[in-house]
């Protein structure tokens, strides 16, 4: 039952991070989109100012226009405040950033919805070089998008509707043509794109949880050395960025090669096992890491812990195990024992 339990936890917490690594992955990509998007955007502003200039209200069209782009520049500020801090963030605050933009990009697609009643012109042809563009606008928010669940209904509905139903009021056989294209047009994109989005999101959650799993130990679900040796060096870098101490247990259990003898490696796997668990128990911090990275030796490396939490620490292990009291009579303490190597340092 024990073991059940601790497969079920150490799956949750897999996924947790195969999630995490998902929209570290997805706004990753929407940040380095993110400049080509804004001139893309300024670039498209810029056509229609110039060729609805003398077709519309000049006023309206340059307040819809500087709406426009302060959004673009609204949109690249928050991303890149975002990727600076994305690394280092847990998946609670990673998910509130991708809520966040994807509101960001949802009123900036409805200020582009929106140009269909603000700067709709007179003249049949110019509406269609506006439904044109807006189709353009629709096909490369949507692609830009397509890592993001819901980017149809973000990126695609805020401005087909508005343009279908302005269509619709036109009544003319044209327009009429024109609405019903767009309306096949935005249902092809819907299943291209969602077909994307799941063929992409499947190819990076197989490709990560490969991933977790080369870096986790098979018998204790902690890491394992590679999984141990990638954090530490991540968490170094992390460290010498926040200018904070890392603290690190090492710990060796005693005379585990007379428990084995005694007891035969079945029992020994299943007191690593317990080890394990009780380092988890103690380290439990998100940013903590316990790894098993020999036989019988394990690692606990503790980001942003000066010395005083780290002795905490080993002596939390140290009481916990005392009171597990494990069997082990080839021991001179009768029961199961560790020895702790501590160190504390702040990386430069």
């Amino acid at each position: 039952m024990t073991d059940q339990v601790t497969s079920l936890t150490s799956q949750a917490q897999t996924d947790i991070e195969v999630n995490r690594q998902i929209l570290i992955e997805s706004l990753t990509l929407l940040y380095r989109s993110m400049p080509s998007a804004a001139l893309g955007h300024f670039v498209a502003v810029t056509f229609i100012i110039f060729a609805l200039y003398e077709s519309v209200a000049l006023s309206p069209l340059l307040i819809w226009g500087g709406s426009i782009l302060v959004m673009a520049a609204i949109r690249v500020a928050v991303t890149t405040f975002v990727e600076r801090r994305i690394m280092d963030a847990e998946i609670g605050a990673i998910s509130k950033w991708a809520n966040m933009l994807a509101a960001l990009a949802f009123i900036q697609t409805s200020i582009w919805g929106a140009s269909v009643f603000a700067i709709w012109p007179d003249d049949i042809g110019y509406r269609s070089f506006l439904i044109a563009l807006l189709a353009g606008i629709v096909a490369a928010g949507g692609i830009m998008l397509a890592l993001h669940r819901n980017s149809f209904y973000i990126y695609c509905l805020p401005i087909t509707i508005p343009a279908v139903i302005q269509l619709c009021l036109g009544g003319s056989q044209l327009e009429l043509l024109l609405a019903t294209l767009l309306i096949f047009y935005s249902g092809l994109l819907y299943f291209s794109v969602n077909r994307l989005t799941n063929v992409f999101l499947e190819g990076l959650k197989l490709r990560f949880q490969m991933q977790t799993e080369s870096r986790t130990d098979a018998l204790t679900s902690l890491a394992n050395r590679r999984g141990f040796d990638e954090s530490l060096h991540d968490i170094w870098q992390q460290s010498i960025r926040s200018k904070q101490s890392i603290g690190l247990l090492v710990l060796d259990v005693d005379y585990f090669k007379n428990y084995n003898d005694y007891y035969g490696h079945p029992q020994g796997d299943i007191a690593l096992r317990k080890l394990g668990e009780l380092f988890l128990k103690v380290a439990s911090r998100s940013t903590d890491l316990c790894a098993r990275i020999g036989g019988e030796e394990f690692a606990v490396l503790m980001p942003a812990t000066e010395l005083e939490g780290s002795q905490q620490v080993a002596n939390a292990i140290m009481e916990e195990l005392l009171g597990a009291r494990i069997p082990h009579r080839n021991s001179k303490n009768g029961f199961l024992t560790v020895s702790i190597g501590l160190n504390v340092i702040q990386p430069t």
